[in-house]
């Protein structure tokens, strides 16, 4: 109740200013000139309350009518609601018209199959109770696969592998990868680098396109009739298993997509769930960070618990988990528009040594965004993912899968662009200081000898090598600290090994440490105009650091066929300087005044250097960069220049090409993002890395890019628009109440808010800039966790770890983003400016009608309202009807949708009422119409919450199986909404005596349906209905009290 004070102040300053306004504007239009023929108002709500009456009515033509024009209220102007309207144009226009650039353009290419499904019908409900709605398929590429069934025996004999489709999908998605699978065992295994590969038997799960991230029962449904079907599957194998000499399987590899991969870990949590049935997981665009949509209290719920029990397993390290299971999830980075790419994050719950979060972007040979759908069928992911399951299958064991670390090493090794110090701990080569293979033993006198101080550059037919047997050159024994050797290469790349002069010339090969990067040539437009399956090759890079170079006497090049290359292709190799490090300390404000400018040049060595800003870790802004070089005759440089854009976690990459000709260039990342989880101990840089070939230059400038960035917040806030919108309606409703009890006057929405708008906007706009650094104090964010009526989003759980999470308002972590918001709290203000105007548009148009309808009533007053009461007999069976069906059948969400299409009504007959009445009662109405219309106002924004529940629940009945809404068939989360609608629809209007403990209850209230809604709501929007629930209840014992104090008419 502390928050009363403070709230009464303001109300009360805001009902003392319209109550001056309407006085003053009450004097200079109304003009009494005849008092005879007044009708006296003896059934005015809240009658025993008014401080003023300034309701005068005068004698026209035997008629009495007020003077006033317009909607009773003094319009005044109403900018900041237009300037909302403006912003949401100017985001809109953004998300929809502004396209992607560069590498941030989405370069699939489209695939081709032959595929066939067989229904495995002998998964029945003699094996669990969902086989009536949901079915278990075998996929066969044809002409490739096994067929499953010959002379009535069941023909298994590859890895059982297991794909779980996501929200809406369907079990057709698995035919990409299952085809490049069988594609590449059976057409390619030569390419396969596991002696110990088999072919994958895919199986996949028909949830009829369950909306799994809209309930939380359905996803426990699919995860309880998943683990039956692994148990099944296994049993297949059982048998098939023949005169096999191979262990049976004991565990399924889990390939899943979207809401899939949360199916997946929640498997194990379940009772039916086979221990050790699963110890590989690949989830494609799965949100493991945080729940995509909070409209369901369950899914928050399902988080928490599987949250937990995976942390727990993995703190132990002598668990199933720690010594086996590995979870690698892939998302498709900025081109992922359904789900922010940001949610795929794995690193709070899983260990390094566990698994990862990867992009496409930073998958060597795919280097491209992909978006939510496409990621199961892009062509270049399906030959890495083929190619990947493939390596990690080990036929010898009976988890059909290599170790731990074999299965994490062949993943860093298919899914890491190889720059990351990450990666680079699983190489054992000549990074591991002991030499125990030795690759060679050779003459050192039949090779070219090169020196050192010059690099090496060959192009077509032009080469200085002229040995057939190779070329040596030789480690300088007094090289320079930080001197490191680069290799640069557009075609095959040779052999090439370090090597020791002793006896005899021993090697070691580095051919593991080589790296694929895109082709940046002058024709290259994007990374992935060189990626998997094109006609162009990539570029391979060696770089070998001075502290590996000292323990070596010379480098081997095996011979190099110049005569091969094309125009464009080269190889270079130099002792250089290894990668320049540039810290620019410009923080996000510098980049916002004045941007940030830098020079770079190469001399007759390729330069690479590492800018990083260490101040931009910020996801929610997003940078262009501007290139001007004044190199001459660029294009006869031996490569173009290109720059690695890449943040240290999660891990990454996206590649810029060509910048010289592709000179705007988008920067936009997912490094700090709102409501996921931070590691504060770690570097979250932005860095960019610039490849320049000998004897090049550029300038780079850097801005922020504001249509980018729009676009982003959009893709991010989505649920922002359910939940600040409804602060700003219960803030209304809140002084209307308030002013209400003071005055008996219930002032319409839109006056109330342009109100408060015209004279404490700048409080406002404040107000929503100073909550985010605000809500970003350690201390202040335990004082709103202590007082979370939720408490399912925990921002300190992982405290001990230096990872934190900000839960509250929009997320945002540092103040320079404060202005987001302000934006949206405009863009909040001018839903609702569209909102209230076009219910003044149906107020119009049904006043009119209802005018022609009724212009030559005779009736002098409302018999309906002057014999109203709470209830009759027809609306307690309607009400009793509509809670019996949600106690046994329907969710209580449709029945709140039902109730705000009732109030709707209520609004236009009290329109109805208005017009053929409108000679007497007229305060009454006006009391009625803005009260229904403001409550109706609040409806719908909570209905938008209710919907997606309601959309589940019309799903399965139109597959003809009903789901057990087993928390959503809870009487008590509706009934006092439904009889709150029941009474205002018999024109009953709740009121509170004035300076009553009711009637600050009323008004805290609504106050603190604000306060939740702006700082707890956009993580916990289904709370917000229990609340409306709440105060529904409320009202409702206002009208119970009122309409006992005064009796019917």
């Amino acid at each position: 109740m502390g928050l009363l004070g403070p709230v009464s102040h303001l109300f009360r300053k805001t009902s003392s200013t319209m109550r001056r306004a309407l006085y003053s504007r009450t004097r200079n239009e109304y003009r009494p000139v005849s008092n005879e023929s007044d009708i006296p108002l003896d059934d005015l709500t809240n009658n025993h309350s008014v401080d003023n009456d300034e309701s005068t009515n005068q004698r026209d033509s035997g008629r009495i009518q007020l003077t006033r024009k317009g909607h009773n209220y003094p319009r005044g102007t109403n900018i900041p609601s237009i300037i909302g309207v403006l912003l949401i144009v100017l985001t809109a226009a953004f998300m929809f018209f502004r396209d992607f650039k560069g590498a941030d353009v989405p370069q699939c290419r489209s695939i081709y199959m032959y595929p066939s499904y067989a229904r495995v019908d002998g998964f029945d409900k003699r094996f669990t109770p969902l086989a009536q709605k949901y079915h278990l398929y075998l996929y066969r590429e044809q002409d490739k696969d096994q067929e499953p069934i010959e002379n009535d025996a069941i023909q298994l004999n590859g890895i059982p592998t297991l794909f779980i489709p996501g929200n809406a999908g369907s079990f057709k998605q698995v035919r990409s990868i299952a085809s490049a699978c069988a594609n590449l065992f059976f057409d390619s295994p030569e390419s396969i680098e596991n002696e110990y590969s088999q072919n994958i038997d895919f199986f996949a799960a028909d949830f009829n396109e369950d909306f799994t991230a809209f309930h939380g029962q359905t996803m426990l449904d699919q995860a309880e009739y998943l683990n039956d079907a692994i148990a099944y599957i296994l049993s297949l194998y059982e048998q098939s298993h023949g005169k096999s000499d191979k262990p049976l399987p004991e565990s399924v590899i889990i390939v899943a997509h979207s809401m899939g991969g949360i199916v997946a870990r929640v498997m194990p949590t379940l009772q039916n769930h086979v221990p050790g049935s699963m110890n590989t997981i690949l989830t494609l665009s799965s949100p493991h960070a945080a729940a995509p949509v909070t409209f369901d209290g369950d899914i928050l719920k399902i988080y928490r618990k599987v949250n937990d029990y995976w942390r727990q397993q993995f703190e132990d390290p002598e668990s199933f988990f720690s010594k086996n299971v590995s979870l690698i999830s892939i998302t498709g980075s900025i081109q992922d528009t359904v789900l922010p790419a940001d949610y795929a994050a794995v690193h709070d719950i899983i260990p390094l040594q566990n698994g990862f979060t990867t992009y496409t972007t930073t998958i060597p040979g795919v280097w491209t965004p992909i978006d939510h759908l496409a990621v199961v069928w892009c062509k270049q992911l399906r030959l890495v993912l083929a190619k990947l399951l493939l390596e990690i299958v080990d036929n010898r064991s009976p988890y059909k899968t290599q170790n731990l670390e074999g299965r994490i090493n062949v993943a860093k090794e298919l899914l890491l662009s190889g720059f990351e110090e990450y990666y680079k701990e699983s190489k054992t080569s000549y990074k591991s200081k002991e030499y125990h293979i030795v690759q060679d033993h050779v003459d050192v006198s039949i090779f070219d000898n090169l020196p050192s101080n010059q690099p090496l550059v060959i192009r077509k037919g032009v080469s200085p090598l002229k040995s057939e047997h190779g070329t040596i050159v030789y480690i300088p024994k007094d090289i320079a600290q930080g001197t490191a050797l680069n290799v640069i290469s557009s075609n095959r790349f040779p052999n090439i090994r370090l090597c020791s002069e002793r006896a005899e010339l021993q090697c070691v090969s580095m051919d593991d440490n080589v790296l694929m990067t895109p082709r940046s040539v002058i024709s290259t437009r994007f990374a992935a105009d060189s990626s998997l399956d094109e006609d162009n090759s990539p570029f391979w890079y060696l770089k070998v650091s001075w502290e590996d170079l000292i323990k070596f006497d010379l480098v081997l090049i095996e011979p190099i066929e110049s005569e091969l290359f094309n125009d464009d292709d080269f190889f270079y190799s130099s002792f250089s300087k290894e990668s320049q490090d540039v810290t620019q300390k410009s923080s996000s404000l510098d980049i916002l005044t004045k941007g940030n400018k830098i020079s770079l040049h190469s001399d007759n060595h390729i330069s690479q250097v590492n800018i990083e800003l260490p101040k931009l870790t910020d996801a929610l802004l997003s940078y262009k960069l501007n290139i001007a070089s004044e190199t001459l005759q660029h294009k006869s440089l031996l490569f173009q220049p290109f720059i690695r854009q890449w943040i240290p976690s999660p891990y990454e990459t996206k590649w810029h090409m060509n910048i010289i000709e592709n000179n705007e260039i988008d920067i936009n990342m997912h490094n700090v993002a709102p409501f996921i989880p931070l590691n504060s101990r770690e570097s979250h840089s932005l860095n960019l890395n610039v490849m320049l070939p000998p004897n090049a230059d550029v300038n780079i400038s850097l801005h922020v890019n504001w249509p980018l960035t729009f676009k982003m917040l959009f893709i991010r806030y989505r649920l922002a628009i359910g939940s600040i919108p409804v602060a700003f309606v219960a803030f209304v409703l809140a002084i209307q109440f308030y002013s209400f009890g003071k005055t008996g006057n219930f002032e319409e929405f839109s006056y109330v808010m342009r109100n408060v708008l015209n004279r404490h906007f700048l409080v406002v706009c404040f107000g929503l800039m100073i909550i985010t650094p605000i809500l970003n104090v350690s201390e202040i964010q335990h004082l709103l966790y202590f007082f979370d009526p939720v408490k399912l989003n925990r921002p300190f759980v992982l405290a001990e770890k230096g990872i934190l999470t900000n839960f509250y308002f929009l997320g945002i972590r540092d103040w320079l983003q404060s202005w987001i918001g302000l934006l949206f709290g405009l863009m909040s203000l001018g839903v609702l400016f569209v909102i209230t105007s076009c219910i003044g548009m149906f107020d119009a148009l049904i006043t009119r009608l209802s005018s022609k309808l009724h212009s030559s009533s005779e009736e002098i007053d409302d018999s309906f309202i002057q014999h109203k009461k709470i209830f009759d007999r027809k609306r307690i069976i309607a009400c009793c009807i509509i809670l019996f069906a949600v106690m046994f059948y329907i969710p209580y969400q449709l029945a709140y949708v039902i109730s705000t299409i009732i109030q709707a009504g209520t609004c236009i007959r009290v329109v109805i009422h208005r017009q053929r009445f409108k000679h007497v009662r007229t305060r009454e109405y006006r009391n009625l119409f803005n009260y229904n219309v403001s409550l109706l106002i609040l409806f719908l924004f909570v209905a938008i919450i209710n919907t997606p529940v309601i959309i589940v629940f019309l799903h399965n009945l139109s597959i003809g199986y009903e789901t057990t809404f087993r928390s959503h068939h809870n009487i008590v989360a509706i009934t006092p909404i439904i009889l709150l609608v029941s009474s205002n629809s018999t024109f009953n209007i709740p009121s509170f005596p004035k300076n009553s403990f009711d009637w600050r209850i009323c008004y805290g209230l609504f106050a603190y349906l604000s306060f939740f809604s702006i700082v707890y709501g956009t993580r916990n929007l289904y709370f917000i209905h229990d609340i409306v629930n709440i105060i529904c209840g409320w009202l409702f014992y206002g009208t119970v009290t009122n309409y006992m104090n005064n009796g019917s008419a």
